[in-house]
Formats: C-alpha cells, structure tokens, sequence
C-alpha cells in the first residue's frame, strides 16, 4: 500500500502566503476604522477585495488536500476537509501520464490519472510524497493505459 500526502513545505508555503492577505485585510480595516478620513475609498475597495482573494485562496488550499492510497486493485482518494473518501478500481482507469519541466532547481513532474467523465488526479514530485513509488506503480499495473508521449 503506498500512501501519497502533501509535503509539509507545500503546506508551510501556502500557510506563509496566506498571512500576507489576511494580514492586508486587518491592517486595513485597522486603518479603516481608526482613521477614515486618509484614502477612505481607496480602503473601502482594497478591503473586500483583499478579503476575497483571501479566502479563495484558502477554501482552493483546503479543498485540495487529500492523501492518496495506491492498493493492489484500486485508488483510494481520501478529501481531508469533506471527509468524504473515493474508491477508483484500477479497471475505471482511462489512462495516465507523467509530464516534467527541467527547472532550475530540478526536474518537475506531474501526473495525470483519468478516471470517469473528464476526471483527472494530479499528483507531482514537489508537492506530494511518494511520487516515485506511485510511478512505479501505475506503470507495473497500468502499463497499457500510459499515454505516449
């Protein structure tokens, strides 16, 4: 069984980028409330804004977290904010592929399992552990259904 979660660094990333919106937003309304005569229109729209990018960033954040169960005959897809788990047989497989871009700080690759009507599961090396297992993986039982490249 190979369990696929989200690295910590991806976690702590997104964690760091999301002070920096919500921050906005309170020193903001802190200015807002406390001196509303200096730029007052110009918080009056920057604050909503800013809020709105905030949380869209966050419930897109949450809503993506999933640990991923590689068995002998399925994919189990486990949601962590819903709570709500996925069992994909591994015959409801259309077909998978691995994308990768040389970077400058290594190689970035991404694959793509699709399943069902216009279902895809994405996983990668930078953002998910056990990339490398679940490549090798999918290519022992799969190996019919990788795409060309």
């Amino acid at each position: 069984m190979i369990v696929s979660k989200p690295k910590f660094n991806t976690l702590f990333a997104l964690g760091v980028f999301l002070i920096l919106p919500f921050g906005s937003f309170f020193f903001l309304m802190n200015s807002l409330i406390s001196n509303p005569q200096d730029y007052f229109y110009i918080k009056l729209i920057l604050t909503p804004l800013v809020l709105v990018i905030g949380l869209l960033v966050f419930g897109k954040f949450l809503g993506s977290l999933k640990n991923i169960r590689f068995g002998n005959k399925s994919i189990e897809i486990k949601y962590l904010l819903s709570r709500t788990t996925k069992n994909i047989p591994l015959d409801a497989v259309l077909g998978w592929k691995e994308e990768a871009v040389k970077t400058k700080s290594g190689a970035f690759k991404e694959t793509k399992i699709l399943y069902g009507k216009k279902r895809v599961l994405k996983l990668s090396n930078k953002e998910n552990t056990e990339y490398e297992r679940v490549v090798k993986f999918l290519t022992q039982k799969l190996k019919k259904k990788m795409a060309k490249k």
